[in-house]
């Protein structure tokens, strides 16, 4: 007997509650007071609230908090109990949210979002979910303690809010103050730093040189934008970037997507594929010998999170 080609009666609920969601959004999007949707996230182990002003809020409501992305599934897999993170260029927050749950109360988060609406929402996520160990910072990281000007963007574009952004076009220009890395970590923060994230519009590289003290400390990886345009206009290069890592002994990798929560790395650049968000891991550590993850599943153990990423150190 063949077997039936019929859609089965949960996925013609699914489809209808995706439709009815969809239209849902599109309605609330235009009446103040609805604007703003709770949905869990991070597999339900936070919520977030969804703007539905954005595509990105839109996004997240219509898919009940999935949010494909090898970048985030990385930090989720790379994070353990008690880590120290750091999040530059937090945004919304949706890398500190899910370092948030990953080391829990007794590690800590750093969050530095200079771009005043997008740390509004930041504020909000982390406040929905008591992440009372997550420290927010209104500075922006650089290779010196300062105040510059900031071109700061709102909704969708809050993303682009750069010291030397494309377009100025609907930017709000702000002094903001500037901050080494070096500066603002603990010696116990450092001592536990796992890793660090850096999405800088451009100012990767002036942020790199403002953490010496982080790069020669044997610990943390990163994960960093590198978005050749945008640096360009900062007057650094990806291959800047990647000899400054070459010369404290780090190796470049690509996160690549293994199904949900599962990802995977390939050796920079051959992994990087076009319309891919163009952020490398880099670590000292890892051969590159990653379990698929069947095997992952099989040797993490219950305590370790659901990803495949294995990292073998040296």
């Amino acid at each position: 007997m063949l077997p039936s080609t019929r859609p089965s009666a949960s996925a013609h609920r699914a489809s209808r509650g995706a439709r009815l969601r969809f239209a849902l959004s599109a309605v609330r999007r235009y009446l103040p007071g609805f604007r703003r949707a709770l949905v869990h996230y991070d597999g339900g182990r936070c919520r977030i609230a969804a703007d539905l002003r954005t595509a990105l809020g839109l996004h997240l409501f219509r898919t009940r908090g999935s949010l494909p992305d090898a970048s985030i599934d990385l930090v989720g897999a790379v994070l353990r109990p008690g880590d120290t993170f750091v999040d530059g260029g937090a945004h919304v927050g949706l890398f500190t949210l899910v370092a948030a749950t990953r080391v829990g109360p007794r590690g800590a988060v750093l969050a530095f979002e200079p771009a005043r609406w997008a740390r509004r929402a930041l504020l909000r996520n982390l406040a929905l979910n008591g992440f009372d160990w997550v420290r927010v910072y209104d500075a922006a990281l650089s290779d010196m303690t300062g105040v510059q000007a900031f071109a700061s963007f709102v909704g969708d574009a809050a993303a682009l809010s750069s010291f030397v952004p494309a377009s100025t076009r609907g930017a709000r220009w702000e002094r903001v103050p500037t901050v080494r890395l070096d500066d603002m970590l603990t010696d116990a923060e450092l001592a536990r730093l796992r890793l660090v994230k850096l999405d800088l519009e451009g100012a990767e590289l002036r942020a790199l040189r403002g953490a010496a003290r982080i790069l020669d400390s044997p610990g943390p990886d990163f994960l960093v934008e590198l978005e050749p345009p945008h640096l360009g206009r900062a007057g650094a290069s990806v291959e800047s970037v990647l000899e400054l890592f070459h010369e404290h002994g780090y190796k470049p990798y690509v996160p690549v997507p293994r199904g949900p929560e599962h990802v995977a790395l390939s050796p920079f650049p051959t992994g990087w594929l076009p319309g891919v968000r163009p952020n490398v891991f880099l670590t000292r550590g890892c051969r590159g010998l990653l379990h698929p993850p069947a095997e992952a599943a099989r040797t993490a153990g219950p305590a370790s999170p659901p990803a495949a990423v294995r990292a073998v150190r040296e």
